[in-house]
Formats: C-alpha cells, structure tokens, sequence
C-alpha cells in the first residue's frame, strides 16, 4: 500500500518536467545577477569595503524573504479551487482518499519549484561570508528562516483555495492573509505598549508577541549586524520560538484545509446561513431588482459588454474610497510630523506605493473578465452575436474609464501639487506622462494575457511581468553596462546623475510600452481575437517576448476537430 499517493504522483510528475530543472538555473542566475550588480556599482564607492559582505548579504536574503513570503499567492492560492470550479474534486472523493491526501499532494505539487528555487540562490546567499562581515550561523538561521517562511507561505495558500472558488479573489486573499500574519504581531504590540503603559525598553521585552509574526526571523537575523548598534540584541532563544510558532501554525493552516476540504466541495444549501450571507452581499454590489433595470438599460444603449463588465455599481466608489484613505493618512502624517511628509525620502516611496496597488488594480481589472468569460465559454456565445472585435475591446476601455477616470484625474493634479516641491517641472510631467502610457499599456497587454494564459493568475502575473518589472531590469541592467564599459573605454569613472537617470527610465520605460502595449498586444487583439477566445484547450507558449519575434501567438487550428479538442 502506498502512503500518500497523490504525493508520490506529483513528485513522479515534477521530476519529468522540464520547468523543475530550467527554474533553478533561471533562480541561481538572477541572484548571481543581483550578487555582481550591488558588488560593482552601489558598493564600489558608497560603503567601506569592510561592510561589502553584510550589505550583499542583507540584500539576498532580503530578495530571498520577500519571494518566500508571498510565493504562495502564485502557485497555492487556485490549486484547489480550480478543482472546485472544474468539478473534479469531487471525484477524489469518491475514491478512498482523505482530505489529507489530497491537501499534502497539492502541497508537494506546487512546493518543489518554489524550494528547489530557493535551494538554488542559497549558495549565493553564502557568498557574502567569504568576504567578511557575516558569521556562519547567520548564514543557518537565514537558510531556516527562508523554508520557514516559504513553508508558511504555501499552507496559507492551500487553506485560501480550500475556502475560495475565484482565483483572483484566492490570489489577493493569500496576499492580505499573509501581510496580516506579518504584520499583525507588531501591530499588537504596538497596541499593548500605548494603550497598557507597559514598561518596554527593547523589542526583546515583548518577543512572545512579535515571534508570531514570520518576518521576525528576518529581523532578528538583521539585527544581529553592527550596522544597527541602537537595537539591543534579541534573546537568542525567542528565534527558535518563532521558527516554532510559525511552522506549528503552518501546519495548523494544512490539518484545517485537510479537515474541511471534504465538506466544502460540495453544492452549499440555498437556505444555509453562509449562502444567505453571499446572496446579500451580491443583491448589495449588484442592486435590487428596479435598481439592476435602469442599470442595464443606460449601459446596454453605451455598449453591451460595458454592461457585462460594470454590472457591480460600487466599482467606481470603492476606487475613491482608495484614493481617499490614502489621501487621509498622507495628511494625518502631515499633520502629525509636518515637513517630514514633503521630504523627498518620504514622498518618492509614498507616490510608488500608491501608483503600484493602482496598476495591479487595473490589472487585476482587465484580465477578470475576458479571462472569466473564456473559461465558462460564455466568450464563444457572445461572439457568436453580431457584436464585433472592437465594439468589445472598446465596451472594456469604457469600463475601465467608468471606474477610474475621475478619480485617476483628481491623483494627477494631487502628484502633481506633491512632485513639484522636489523636482523641476519637466520631472514631474515625466513621471505623470509615464504613469499614464503604463496604464494603457498595461490594459492592452491584460486583456491580451487574459484572452489567452491558461489562467488568471498566470495573466496577472505576466502583465506585472512584462510592463512594470521589465523596464526596471532593464533600467539597472543599462547602468551597469555603462559604469563597466565606460571606464573600461578609457573614459574614466562614469555618473548618472538625475537629469539623465530620469530621461534613461523615461525612455526605457516608453519603448516598453510601445513594444509590449501598441506592438504586440493591441494589434494580437485586433487580428487574432477571435481564434483565441476558441481555443480553449489548446496550450500556447507564452514566454517573456512572445509575439514580438512571431507573427501570431494564436494561429488556426491544423486538422480537422476531433472530439477530444471540442
């Protein structure tokens, strides 16, 4: 008898898989990348060469901790809520199996890419303590701390899917549960020492709060550096307790999935008390019955998939209500800290964060639907309608413009107003023309991935990729090219300074857009709609420049159309 067959399955099948093997090679080259790119040119001039070792280390095994974390959103958070909207779960089930099998047997599935990943950049991860600065148990504990928090970053995943049926709803449900994990014990602490007047003198007096928290292994491990000689030291045995506390709590996470699983596969009773629940909240976003008509009515005289897309009414409020609660803590910092809030160190990081969670909702917006109605066929049907190729794209650009015009319109004047107190005004138009072309690239290359990715996360995270990660690597990747070859020209030392680093980014950034947005994915939109919106079992390669080099990602199918194709 075998023990765990799912499992011994999925590892049988990752094995053969050609992926396993490429990923480690992809992992360890971009950490040897990152490796080489700090080591000649940020700390060539800037850090005494004493501290090369600790600030290399410092920054791998933060890269490393921050992939670990929120790995689980990508490969764990739709492995079995995929199955549920599939209806194969069920069929598990019919057979001997327990919850347990099939909870471990996704696990394994989705794990061995992550860890062999991560097993591939810890010996750059090591490099720095050859070159002086870090001993070799922080080298260890770093190393648990990754499995750690990579192990709790997948069971956070798993138990998500267990509960959910949406992929995006799984996917961003694994992100907040994760942030709350992070971040929660601290804020707890916090909340203790104001509100109790608890005589805390160091973060080491309140660590059986904060060792819940899996970041605490991070910090516990930076802390022990010089670099940070105003922070006593933790206890040592506080790291042990969080490794602890946070691998039992990863493994409560899979007992629950696993005891529950077997039960919510299935139908939900229309007149239990969760079901009531969900038909309120849907019968609040959607309106009542007179609201849902008059609705329908001035959206399908625009345009019939504008009403497809923007069938929930509180769409648009809930992007003001953003703009508003960042708007309100800017200015309780403002208030409460003054100048401090206009500094640039402050405001850069504040505007990217806010532009960041904007893209990814735009994202996230543009791929749903056509990725939605792909899956269910209900494309196929409406294509089958009188209604045209650009009539949709353009019913999707209104629902876009519906949600986040005005208040997009009302960020530009705001970031305007901030920006130029710290910079010359062609600076700021820069960044604010930059913000504007990312955001149309960024629904043409989503609606393109969501038409043809083989899920919605897999098209939300190609998206990120290829407009918003892209022209950063290739931003830092030209600077390194000229502070090596210029010097190696005989030209001596060679700067950036902010004029040119701002028209670099610029530029990059633009022919980024024009490749990727009006190049490739808003002309395969225009030709090839259609034969990708058919084609929904037939595998595509999607690689990081495909399209550009071919002239069809989405060609006509070859042969005649068997049953097992239909």
């Amino acid at each position: 008898m075998t023990i765990l067959p799912i499992v011994e399955r999925e590892l049988r099948v990752a094995a053969r898989r050609r992926g396993t093997y490429w990923l480690r090679v992809t992992a360890a080259f971009v950490a040897i990348a990152v490796f080489g790119w700090m080591l000649l040119t940020l700390l060539r001039d800037q850090v005494p060469s004493a501290a090369h070792g600790r600030y290399l280390f410092r920054t791998l095994f933060g890269f490393a901790f921050g992939y670990c974390l929120f790995i689980g959103a990508r490969l764990t958070a739709d492995c079995l809520s995929e199955e549920k909207r599939d209806g194969t779960l069920g069929l598990l089930f019919l057979t001997d199996l327990k919850g347990y099998d099939v909870v471990l047997g996704k696990l394994a599935a989705t794990s061995v890419d992550s860890v062999y990943a991560l097993l591939a950049t810890l010996p750059v991860i090591s490099l720095p303590v050859q070159l002086g600065g870090v001993a070799a148990s922080e080298l260890g504990q770093s190393a648990l701390v990754l499995l750690n928090t990579i192990f709790f970053s997948l069971a956070v995943g798993i138990f998500v899917s267990t509960l959910s049926r949406n992929e995006r709803k799984g996917m961003f449900a694994t992100v907040l549960v994760t942030l709350a994990a992070l971040v929660g014990p601290f804020i707890v602490a916090f909340v203790l020492v104001s509100n109790f007047s608890l005589q805390i003198n160091s973060p080491g007096d309140i660590w059986p709060v904060l060792a819940w928290s899996p970041g605490y292994g991070l910090g516990y491990v930076l802390t022990r550096s010089t670099v940070f000689t105003g922070v006593a030291a933790l206890p040592v045995e506080s790291f042990w307790c969080s490794l602890l506390l946070v691998h039992l709590l990863s493994w409560g996470l899979l007992l629950w999935a696993s005891r529950i699983l077997p039960r919510v596969w299935q139908t939900r009773d229309s007149n239990s008390r969760v079901e009531k629940l969900r038909l309120r909240i849907e019968q609040w976003a959607y309106g009542w019955a007179d609201g849902r008509r008059a609705h329908r009515a001035a959206l399908l005289n625009v345009n019939p998939f504008l009403w497809l897309v923007s069938r929930e009414r509180w769409k648009p409020t809930y992007v003001w209500f953003y703009v508003g609660a960042v708007a309100g803590t800017w200015l309780w910092g403002w208030f409460n800290y003054d100048i401090l809030m206009f500094d640039r160190k402050t405001l850069v990081p504040t505007v990217l964060l806010f532009q960041s969670f904007l893209k990814l909702w735009i994202i996230s917006e543009t791929c749903n639907r056509l990725a939605e109605e792909r899956r269910i066929g209900a494309l196929e049907l409406l294509l089958s309608t009188p209604l045209t190729t650009r009539e949709i794209l353009r019913g999707q650009w209104l629902a876009l413009k519906r949600q986040f015009a005005w208040p997009l319109a009302v960020v530009l004047v705001l970031e305007f107003m901030l920006l130029r107190q710290q910079f010359t005004l062609s600076t700021t138009l820069l960044n604010l023309v930059m913000l504007l072309t990312d955001l149309a690239t960024l629904g043409w290359v989503g609606m393109w991935l969501g038409l043809t990715a083989r899920n919605l996360n897999r098209a939300i995270l190609g998206t990120i990729g290829r407009v918003l990660v892209l022209p950063w690597g290739a931003y830092f990747a030209v600077k390194l090219a000229l502070d090596i070859l210029v010097p190696l020209a005989g030209l001596g030392p060679f700067e950036i300074n902010e004029r040119l680093s701002v028209m670099l980014w610029f530029g990059i950034g633009l022919a980024n857009n024009f490749l990727f947005g009006f190049c490739w994915a808003r002309r395969q939109l225009l030709n090839n709609f259609r034969q990708a919106a058919t084609r929904r079992y037939q595998p595509s390669q999607f690689g990081w420049l495909a399209g550009l080099v071919r002239r069809n990602d989405v060609g006509p199918l070859r042969g005649p159309v068997t049953l097992r194709e239909t």
